[in-house]
């Protein structure tokens, strides 16, 4: 009997820990969760890097992109101002690039 309880004490202890552990595992994670709620997409940044670069090329090789340039320079502004957002940013500069590949 006394193995009994040695072992049930144990368990409960055990319980506990892991309860624990649970806990801060939780905690830490809800922490990093709103930590990186407003860091922007990652690969999304990386794809408007590309798009940039791509209409740049495209507009110095055509050299009468004046409509498509201002238009770039517009909504490059809009974006750094805080009045469009990423994915409207990045709508735009497709749409900019197909035009700009057209010509």
């Amino acid at each position: 009997m006394d193995h009994f309880y040695w072992f049930l004490i144990a368990g409960l202890v055990l319980v506990y820990l892991i309860l624990q552990f649970d806990k801060q595992q939780r905690h830490k994670a809800n922490t990093l969760k709103k930590q990186t709620n407003d860091v922007q997409p990652l690969l999304l940044m990386q794809s408007l890097g590309r798009k940039l670069n791509r209409l740049n090329e495209a507009l110095t090789m055509a050299k009468t992109g004046g409509h498509i340039e201002d238009q770039l320079k517009k909504i490059t502004a809009d974006y750094n101002c805080g009045r469009i957002d990423m994915q409207t940013y990045n709508n735009r500069l497709n749409e900019l690039l197909q035009k700009a590949e057209a010509k």
